[in-house]
Formats: C-alpha cells, structure tokens, sequence
C-alpha cells in the first residue's frame, strides 16, 4: 500500500535537487561572471589610460626639457596640444608660441577623463581637474601610468583616469552587465529546471506504474503485468518485474493443483483404507491376511506419497541431504535392473543394459541414484506392452556419463513433453493410480530434484507411437 503519510515522493525530491543545483550553479556562475566582467572592463580602462599617458608622455617630455621643471604645466593640460615646442617655463616666456599651439576647449573633461603630472618625487605637479597638485601618489598608483623620460632620466610620470561622474557610469555599466547575466542564468536555471522536471516525471511515471502493479500482486492479483518498453534500466526493471510476476503466477497455479493433486491423491487411499476398516468391524470380512491386504497396500502407497512429498520440499528448499562416494554406475543398474526383473516376467518385457567395461567411476550419493533409475524403470515398465523391451544404456563423454531407459511404449504426445517433470503429472488423464501400479505420481519430479541435487540434468525424447527416452548425465569431473 502506498503510504499516504509521506512527505515527499520521488519526483518531489528529484524536483529539489534539480532546484538545489539550479541555484547554487546558477548563483556560483552569475558571481563568477560579474567578476570576471568588472575585472575586463577595469582592465580595459586601466589599458585605455595607459595609452594615452603614452601618448601625452612624449609631449609633456618636450616641455620639461625645454623649462627644466613641471611649473606651469597645468596650463597645457587645460587645452590640447596641436604641433611645436614649447617656451621657457616659469616667465613663461614661450606663452605667445603656446597660444600659437593651443585651442580653447578642455577636451579631457569632455571625454570624462583628468590628467595627473607627477614629479620625480611621486608628488602630483599638475592636475587636469585642479584638485589633487601636491599630493603623494602610491608606487603601485605610478606603475598604471607612462614615464616621462628625458635625456634617458625619469622626470616624473603621467596618469589619465576618470573623473568621478565616468567612474559612477562605469560602475553603472558594471552594475547593467552584473543584471543581464543574472537575468541570463535565471532564464538559464528555468529551462533547465523545467527540462529535469520533465526527465523527472519520465523516470517516476514508469516507477509509478510498477508500484500500482506491485501493489496489486500483494493483494493477490497475479495477473498483473506493466506495459513498459523504453530501452534504459527502467525498461530492464519492467521486463524483470514482468518475469517475476509471470513465476509468481505460474507457482501459484502449480501451489494449488499441487494441493487439488494431493487432496485426490490421499483421498482415493484413505478411502479404501477406512472402507476396509468399516468392512472388518461389521464383519463383512473377515479378519484374514487377504482382507488386511488393501489396507497395508494403500498405507504403503501413503508412506511413499508422504517421503516423496518430503523429498521434493528438501530439494526445494536446497537441502536435500546427500552422501557423495565413488560410484560404478554401471553396478547401480544391474542392481536396479534386478529388483525388476520379477514384475518384467510377470508381463513378458525383457530388460537389457547397455555398458562399457571401462566406464569411469563417479561421485554421487548411490542410493539418490539408484532412486532415480528406479522411478525411471518403473515408469518405463508401467507404459511399456506386454513383450516388449525396455533398455538401459550407459554412455560415457568427455566430462560425464549418460544413463537412458528407454522403452518401446506408446510415447508421449509432443503437447506433454514439457510437463512429465511436474507434480502429479498424467499423459493419459483417464489413467487411474491402480491401473499404474499403485505409484505416488511423483517418481519423476522426485528424479529431477535429485539430478538437479548433483548438478546434472535430465530431460526425455519421444514422439508418440515410437516409445520414450528418459534420460540424465552426472558430471565425472
């Protein structure tokens, strides 16, 4: 039964996780991406500044030269510079050629960028913005901007940065770019995450099904089968459940004819028996060793019905105990052979074993063998005519020797073949217990139990008209 208390079903916890992996993918790609998106743009912009502080470093190189001190550079970094040299500093005398050279527009706060001239002290000179002349630049600040070199000595260093306003649309820009990737990736984690919920519901549907089915079978719907197909393990789980409920079934049917069989089989004996008792103390019989006769019969038959039944659970449950020694086969089905020849005579059948003389010795238990080539000479001597034949051949192969009784019978119909091995199996369904000689109807599911026991096999050849082989082989290695 389903159980309604729980939480949680597959799907749900397949839908979580897939969620879990969503976000922390998601979150860890979203904040792997801004960083690497503000690091580029602040390289590019680092990378701008650079270039053009090497442009401005061969300009501002001219005019120290030419004044011998940064004085009055402020003045040429106010407006840009178009061609010639410039004039004495501090007089500034050359103002009538720097005015020549000059244009009147501060074109650096038109591009959202100062400029800052640092002496050879590390000390800001000149300032594009007037803010910052006389303070102290960090080296590290220095290493972003050019050197300004004259005569092959530094001089001092030019920066171009960006004014406050550029930086606040930088860090708007960056801010934009941080906004479309989460965007990115919570579309990103949509998808995948209806994607998996539909995986999901592909995985759980078909699991939902075998549990319906398997729910069924527990409240004893043996019939029950899922219609699965897809060619993945939940397909191998659906063919295996199928398999399993196919054997399930099959012994359940196999439990009850076994249990109808049964039922019959001890009803016909004990019916006798009490009918003989009945007959005795009325006095209908009399109290003679041929009226007990009946009663010692059907009780013998009961005694082999109930050791063969004993068997065959001990063979099922793989416990059938087994005492294991180097047996000659071949003096195995003379022996057996002989306790026959009495009801063969009796019925003018001729027996005959076929065997080499140096055939090899095996390890079995001798009395389950002997069993076996009991139950197979009885069976073969209940269908086989009066003046017939009854063979038992031993063959030896590379790797183990083959027994076969075969007998020149009726055979057995081709529909039939597959269930002689069964439990209370008859050919001839009309054919009563007495007319068989009073067996269990077990002989042959007893017999394979015990090959099955000794890791052989066993199996039959016939076809109707033309006598039947039933046949096993022991292993000798």
């Amino acid at each position: 039964m389903t159980n309604s208390n729980r939480r949680f079903g597959l799907f749900a916890k397949f839908l979580a996780a897939f969620l879990l992996v969503v976000l922390i993918a998601g979150g860890l790609g979203s904040w792997q991406a801004s960083r690497a998106a503000q690091a580029e743009f602040s390289l590019f912009t680092t990378r701008a500044g650079q270039r053009q502080a090497e442009l401005l470093s061969p300009i501002l190189a001219d005019y120290y030269a030419i004044n011998q001190t940064w004085e009055g550079v402020a003045a040429v970094l106010s407006l840009p510079i178009s061609s010639g040299r410039f004039g004495p500093g501090p007089g500034m005398g050359g103002q009538g050629n720097m005015g020549e050279m000059m244009r009147g527009m501060d074109v650096w706060q038109a591009l959202g960028a100062r400029v800052l001239v640092v002496d050879a002290d590390g000390r800001i000179a000149a300032d594009s913005a007037a803010e910052l002349v006389g303070s102290q630049v960090d080296t590290a600040d220095l290493e972003k901007g050019a050197a300004v070199m004259v005569n092959g000595r530094r001089v001092g260093t030019v920066l171009v940065t960006a004014l406050g306003h550029t930086v606040n649309q930088n860090d708007l820009f960056i801010a934009e770019v941080k906004q479309g990737i989460t965007v990115s990736m919570l579309i990103a984690g949509g998808a995948a995450l209806l994607l998996g919920g539909l995986i999901t519901w592909g995985i759980t549907r078909p699991l939902r099904q075998l549990t319906h089915a398997a729910e069924a079978i527990a409240h004893g719907d043996l019939s029950q089968r899922v219609s699965l197909h897809p060619n993945d393990e939940i397909g191998d789980l659906a063919e295996a459940f199928n398999q399993m409920a196919a054997r399930l079934e099959r012994g359940e049917q196999l439990r009850r004819q076994m249990t109808a069989d049964i039922s019959h089989e001890l009803r016909t004996p004990l019916t006798v028996i009490l009918g003989n008792l009945d007959a005795l103390e009325d006095g209908i019989f009399p109290l003679t060793t041929e009226a007990l006769e009946p009663i010692r019969a059907k009780t013998e038959l009961l005694t082999r019905l109930v050791e063969d039944l004993r068997q065959l659970a001990l063979a099922e449950a793989g416990r059938l105990p087994l005492d294991r020694e180097m047996t000659d086969l071949a003096g195995l089905s003379r022996r057996a052979l002989r306790a026959f020849q009495p009801s063969a005579e009796s019925k003018r059948i001729t027996l005959h074993l076929e065997a080499p003389p140096d055939l090899p010795l095996v390890e079995v238990d001798p009395q389950r063998i002997e069993q076996v080539l009991v139950n197979l000479l009885s069976n073969a001597l209940r269908y086989t005519p009066a003046d017939g034949r009854i063979t038992l051949t031993l063959i030896a192969d590379n790797n183990g020797i083959r027994a076969a009784v075969r007998d020149n019978g009726p055979g057995i119909p081709a529909e039939a073949i597959g269930n002689v091995f069964e439990r209370f199996y008859r050919v001839d369904k009309g054919r009563a217990r007495e007319t068989d000689g009073g067996g269990s109807g077990l002989g042959l599911a007893v017999a394979r139990s015990i090959i099955e026991a000794h890791d052989g096999e066993i199996g039959v050849i016939s076809a109707p008209g033309s006598g039947a082989e039933f046949w096993f082989k022991l292993k000798t290695e």
